[in-house]
């Protein structure tokens, strides 16, 4: 299985890209040269996701995914309910 998701990351900035999600985790890819190689293909697996949370900002739907070692990530994410309900089956919940 693999499912692929438009987004932008929000940290120093909106960056641009995607998450590719399959059977063990979600990777979250950019083409952006300036930003340090951890963020251009971070990669965070199912099992070590905390939980995650929906908000906004502004007007753009966001999905923050934190992690057991308590790192959280902010995407804008242009297909939110389809993304939830993956993680919401890959991890068990939701934390609000």
């Amino acid at each position: 299985m693999k499912k692929m998701y438009m987004v932008s990351l929000c940290r120093q900035g909106i960056l641009g890209g995607w998450i590719i999600a399959d059977d063990e985790g979600i990777t979250y890819k950019t083409g952006k040269v300036t930003v340090s190689p951890k963020l251009r293909n971070l990669e965070m697996k199912y099992r070590d996701i905390r939980n995650f949370s929906r908000g906004w900002l502004a007007c753009f739907p966001t999905v923050t995914v934190t992690m057991a070692d308590g790192e959280s990530y902010k995407f804008i994410v242009f297909r939110p309910g389809s993304f939830c309900g993956l993680l919401e089956n890959r991890i068990g919940g939701q934390s609000s």
